[in-house]
This record gives structure tokens, sequence and C-alpha cells, in this order.
């Protein structure tokens, strides 16, 4: 029988994985928001209830074992939100009057982050402490806030899953997909979906697309690419990606930092190995004739910037800086055997 798994770890400059995964739910609106380069008006407003984005915290042991959160928190840009405002239906506002949150730590954004002196992306951060088997972890998470300044012929594209972390409970998810012209959302646009690099001949022009467990293993990558049209020859208007775990798979790849280096800098490179985990037994498990592929990805157009056929590759300055900027980056790797 013929086995394929993958994994991926995104490069913060850096951190490494764990055998308890962080994914994050959402109600359907991306984390962005785009100013009107003429107007200064901003878009999606969020101080309109039914446009305000709603991000939900979930921990998933890879043992299928249950974790129990002892404290956590949230921070905006680096500091941490105070939630000690009013409560509303079950939603404490924080001392900002700019979040939310409720009993199961979901945060909702309430108010306008972009404006004439806010046109940089920001960062929310999850951090949260948990019990599992009476062992405890430290697990944390970022969420970027996409924010742009806009002219009329500036697309941006987006893409949310119902839950990016499958199971034997929890077989498929919907994938959902947006695109902005400026400040508009544009709703008639035709797509391309590909599994990391290999195009998805079954999806294409669906704007919403609903992933089972025979499309993953381990974990897959899934870019979408839009298009004015069906028309060949059209150019792409934006492309976006999402990472999507079966956490209940035989095999696993896990995907970690082995240099002592954690975090790129000048001069200051970054190793990356995987392995593969029999999650049945928690063993590692080194097949005969494995064939490996790591990938360091662009995070802004979800393609490879540098591909090694080992299980091991190296993240340097080259791929995180680039055209006068520093970006964080995604090692993805993915091993076929038998």
């Amino acid at each position: 029988m013929a086995f394929s798994a993958q994994n991926s770890i995104t490069i913060k400059r850096l951190r490494s994985s764990d055998s308890l995964i962080l994914t994050f739910g959402n109600n359907g609106i991306p984390l962005f928001q785009a100013i009107d380069e003429v107007s200064g008006a901003v878009s999606p407003n969020w101080e309109i209830a039914a446009n305000q984005p709603v991000r939900i915290p979930t921990i998933t042991s890879t043992r299928g074992l249950t974790a129990n959160v002892l404290s956590h928190k949230w921070s905006h840009n680096g500091t941490e939100i105070l939630f000690n405002g009013v409560e509303s239906g079950g939603w404490i506002t924080d001392s900002t009057g700019k979040f939310q949150i409720n009993a199961g730590g979901h945060i909702k954004i309430i108010k306008n982050l972009a404006s004439a002196i806010n046109i940089a992306g920001d960062i929310l951060s999850y951090t949260v402490q948990v019990s599992v088997a009476g062992v405890e972890y430290s697990l944390s998470g970022e969420l970027d806030i996409v924010i742009q300044k806009m002219g009329a012929s500036s697309y941006y594209a987006a893409v949310l899953a119902d839950t990016e972390s499958l199971s034997s409970d929890i077989t498929s998810t919907n994938i959902t997909t947006k695109l902005f012209q400026g400040v508009t959302e544009i709703t008639s646009y035709h797509t391309k979906w590909f599994k990391d690099f290999v195009e998805w001949p079954d999806k294409v022009g669906q704007n919403n697309i609903t992933v089972t467990r025979d499309d993953i293993s381990g974990a897959q990558l899934f870019i979408v690419e839009m298009y004015k049209t069906s028309a060949a020859g059209e150019p792409i208007l934006a492309k976006a990606g999402i990472r999507i775990i079966d956490v209940s798979d035989e095999y696993k790849v896990i995907v970690e930092i082995t240099s002592s280096n954690k975090m790129v800098s000048d001069g200051n490179n970054v190793t990356v190995g995987a392995k593969i985990i029999n999650m049945k037994t928690g063993a590692i498990y080194s097949p005969v004739g494995a064939v490996w592929r790591l990938d360091v990805m662009d995070r802004e157009n979800w393609v490879s910037l540098k591909t090694s056929a080992t299980n091991s590759i190296v993240v340097t300055t080259a791929e995180t800086d680039r055209n006068g900027n520093h970006y964080d980056v995604d090692v993805m790797a993915e091993v076929t055997f038998s």
C-alpha cells in the first residue's frame, strides 16, 4: 500500500511545532480592511455588526486526548488586550472598545483598525496554557490582519475554512473564497484550485468547495487563483492559500526547527527538519525509499522560493528578505512511501 503524508510550519522567524495543534475557526469574514486612496473610506466597516470578524481558537491533540484550557490571553500588536469593559449578550468589551471576547475565548473585532494613520497590517496573537493527560503545555499562534491602502485597480483574495482541522469525528470542511477590488467586494470571478503545485481540475470554477479527509494526507495546502473570467489567457487577479490538517491519519509529518538558531536574521540561518510519526504508536517511522520534498513558501504569492529533495532545508534571508521588506515564510514538507 502506498502512503503520502504532508505538513508545514510557518517561520515567523521562527517557532517549532508541537503534538498539540492550535487552529482558528471563523465566522466567514476575513481579517481584511481596505482604505480608499482618494476618499479615505474604510471597508468593510467593522462598526457594523454584520461585518465584524470573529476568530475561534481550537486546540486539538493529535492523539485524540482532551485539552483543558487553564489560562489564555489575546494581544494586539504585542500589547495584551484587557477585557474589563461592559458585558452584553455574552460578549465582554476590552478597555479600548475595539475588541470583545466570550466565555469560549472567541474574539470579535468591533471597531475599524484601518485608518488614515494605520495603513499597515496588524497582528492578533493568542497564547494559551492547556493541560493534557495531566501535563501542561503552552501554545501560541498569530493571525495577520491585512490592512491595505487600495486603489480601484487593486485586488485582494481571502480564503476561509469552517475548520482547519479534520479528524475521524469531523470528516469534512467547507472552504470559501472572497475577492476585493479596492474597497469593493467582487462576487463574480473564476477560480482555479491547486493541491500544493498540482492543479485540481475537479474544483475549477468553484468559489466555495468542500474538502474531505480523502483529500488530505496528514496536511494539505490548498491554493486558489482568481480570474475575471474563464477565458484562456486571463491574468491572475489574486491568489490565496490555506492549510487543512487531518489529525486522525495513521502517519503524520512533524516539521520542526533543528538548528540552535530559531529566528532568521542577517548571518543567522534556520534549519528545518521533517520526520514521519506513526500516530498509533507515537514512534518515529523511517521507511526505506521515502521520497521527500521540502519547500520554502512565499506566503504573499504562494510560490516556492526554495526546494529540497531531502527531509531538511535551510531558510536564509534570501527567502525572508525581498524587495527591501522582511517577510514570514512557510516551510512545507511532503513525503511519499510504501
